[in-house]
């Protein structure tokens, strides 16, 4: 995209707004080693979700013990919830879950959508169990009743064709990805329908030393890692009757508690202090955790990160405009409060840049962040992510790259996100427009 001279004196500076930076990586930002990722079920808001991740970071802690000098964070890679956007009672969840079931047997289900819509008229039984343990049940009863009485097979369909579940994908796959050029060692950890996603998005990092998986009461038929399943974990029980395909053995008894009559949920059962599940599954992690190898690092944290990546070849890239007027790209790698550290030319990215963790050189007010397609071919999706260093990703955003705009391009990027920069006293806060 540019001379070789000032590609490299970038590079340069570049390499030496890094080594400022790392400085400060205990100021603004956690000095993490390891990464503890939860993908949550349905069902769950973003608050239940952090919620799931923090107990399941405080089991992991407990099984490592005191000595283990292992700097762990959590993030949530948040499985959005149909209940979440307003959806009809819920119904959107368990369209996904029957579709991503279908997807895990490789299209072996030719009328699939026919056996779901039995299941709602009351045709196949299974449905009749899962709503008798299943949290928010008659609401999402009564929602199936509507659904079939008014015959919206045609919007279910819809649904299915363009479902939120892309979108999830696309940004638990990016967030992996940065993780990775971070130098942070990953545990993956599902529970219910989040094991799908976990799934899928395992197998988009080619490195298996750094990244493991652990499943608790996996809704899916597909493993890819040890599991945790209880025998009376009746909703699992029950999709095993009303769902194609069948999900692992249980290998362990929870007894039964008024805490959560259906067996199933994270925090009342598997994590429960009061039961066996909490110790097999803190077990469980703790092995699979320190087995896992440090990736080396390409990239700093940052109090926040903006991280691009588009889906084929040709040059993309970010663009990230500072509170105090600093043009941050790949010709003005270092600006003054932030670094683009990554700056792909060859193709899928990713671009990455990371605002100080120097509370001394971060500026408050708003960074504006955005792309400009260099030389891509029209055509390519571009996905734009934003991080915050004690919360995780904050923002995704998938768009058409347009078409190839060149130099031309670099003093009118499309802006995209923008994150407003705050400081009162000595707490700083990001948040993400």
């Amino acid at each position: 995209m540019t001379s070789a001279p000032r590609r490299w004196a970038g590079a340069m500076l570049a390499a030496a707004g890094m080594l400022a930076q790392g400085a400060w990586a205990s100021g603004l930002c956690p000095a993490h080693s390891h990464t503890l990722v939860f993908f949550n079920g349905i069902w769950n808001t973003p608050d239940d979700a952090a919620g799931g991740a923090r107990a399941l970071l405080a089991t992991l802690d407990d099984a490592l013990g005191p000595g283990a000098g292992l700097a762990i964070g959590a993030e949530v890679f948040y499985n959005a919830s149909g209940l979440q956007r307003g959806a009809r009672g819920g119904i959107e969840d368990l369209v996904e879950v029957f579709e991503q079931r279908a997807a895990e047997l490789d299209e072996a289900l030719r009328h699939r959508w026919e056996l779901f819509w039995e299941i709602v008229d009351g045709r196949q039984d299974g449905w009749r169990r899962i709503a008798a343990v299943l949290p928010r049940a008659y609401e999402l009863a009564v929602a199936l009743t509507d659904a079939r009485n008014a015959r919206l097979v045609a919007q279910a369909t819809a649904l299915a064709a363009q479902p939120p579940t892309g979108v999830d994908y696309a940004a638990h796959r990016l967030r992996l990805r940065t993780l990775h050029t971070l130098g942070r060692s990953v545990l993956l950890v599902g529970h219910s329908q989040g094991n799908f996603f976990l799934d899928t998005v395992y197998r988009t990092l080619p490195d298996p030393s750094a990244i493991s998986a652990v499943h608790i009461a996996p809704a899916s038929s597909r493993a890819s890692g040890p599991h945790l399943l209880s025998g009376n974990d009746l909703v699992i029980a029950a999709l095993r009757g009303a769902l194609p395909g069948a999900p692992p053995p249980p290998n362990i008894w929870i007894p039964p508690s008024i805490r959560d009559t259906s067996g199933h949920q994270l925090i009342q059962t598997y994590l429960d202090a009061d039961r066996g599940g909490r110790s097999a599954a803190g077990a469980l992690m703790a092995g699979r955790l320190r087995a896992l190898a440090a990736p080396e690092p390409r990239a700093s944290p940052g109090f926040f990160t903006a991280t691009l990546a588009w889906d084929g070849e040709g040059d993309i890239d970010l663009h990230v405009m500072e509170p105090g007027g600093a043009h941050v790209h790949y010709g003005a790698r270092v600006g003054a409060s932030g670094t683009l550290d990554l700056d792909n030319t060859a193709g899928h990215g990713p671009e990455h840049y990371h605002a100080t963790c120097d509370p001394q050189r971060l500026q408050t007010g708003i960074f504006s962040v955005g792309f400009n397609n260099y030389s891509a071919p029209p055509g390519r999706k571009a996905v734009l992510q934003i991080a915050i260093s004690d919360r995780g990703v904050a923002r995704t955003v998938q768009m058409d790259a347009g078409p190839p705009r060149g130099e031309a391009g670099d003093a009118s990027p499309f802006i995209v996100l923008r994150v407003a920069v705050a400081r009162s006293g000595g707490t700083w806060t990001a948040t993400v427009h």
